[in-house]
Formats: structure tokens, sequence, C-alpha cells
């Protein structure tokens, strides 16, 4: 009975831990890797970090959010994997050239929301001028157009 006790005890006690790692933990963008906080000042300078979220449990291991809405996600290294900047554009400087090249081309009067690195690829989110239309646009790990989603 000791035994049985003892195990359930400690299981408990694992299972208690495991789910409080599991919740992101707010930090200072100087917590960030040195990638990370480059990519942040070369890029989004201009623009400042509500907060920043650290998260055990993902493959996302940072998420920033950013003032007026939009945030990015980098993975444990300070790669940026995700960047949602919602209803403004993404500076251009962040977005792969072919694929800024095809945007300019084909969707003249939209700029670049969301970019989001995926296995194989890129999925990206274009919005015209007016903000009343979004369209989707999947390109491959060698940028080029795929098709529209």
């Amino acid at each position: 009975m000791k035994k049985l006790f003892l195990s359930l005890l400690i299981g408990m006690a694992l299972y208690a831990t495991s789910c409080a790692n599991g919740k992101p933990v707010a930090r200072q963008v100087s917590d960030l890797p040195a990638t990370a906080q480059s990519f942040l000042k070369k890029h989004f300078s201009t623009v400042n970090v509500d907060q920043v979220l650290e998260n055990h449990s993902s493959d996302e291991k940072y998420e920033v959010k950013l003032a007026g809405g939009g945030e990015i996600e980098f993975d444990k290294n300070g790669n940026w994997t995700k960047i949602d900047c919602q209803r403004n554009a993404i500076p251009e400087s962040v977005v792969p050239a072919k694929i800024l090249q095809y945007v300019k081309q084909n969707y003249p009067n939209h700029f670049v929301s969301s970019i989001d690195k995926e296995d194989g690829g890129y999925d990206v989110e274009v919005r015209d001028m007016g903000l009343k239309h979004d369209i989707d646009l999947k390109f491959n790990g060698r940028y080029e157009f795929m098709r529209i989603d």
C-alpha cells in the first residue's frame, strides 16, 4: 500500500510540474537570444515591444507582442518563424526578395501583412491598401510561388 501511495504521489508531482512548465513565462527583450534582439533592432526599431513570452512547450520558444498589434515568434536560437503585423505592412527588409518581387508584380496594391516559415516553404498573407481583402499565398523553400490558399 505504501508503494502505491508513493507512486501516486510521485505521479501527481510530475504531472503538476509538467503543467506548470507549459505556461508561457513573461520575459524582457534583453532575455531573447542575441539573434532575435538584433532582428528586432534592425527591422522593428520604430515599434515598441509590449510583451515577451517564453514558452517551453512549443517549437516557437519566444513570442514578442508588438505595440499596436502584431507579434513575432522566434525559435530557441532566436530565428523568426512567424511575423504577423495584422493590418500593417511587414518591413520589406524582412520578406525574402523573390517573394517580395512576386507580390509587387502580381499584387501591386497589396502589402505583406504576415509571413510564416513552414516545413518546405512560406505562407504569406497580403492585404490590399484599403484593408478590405487579404490573400493567402504559398511559396516553396526556393521562394517560388506555388498556389493561393
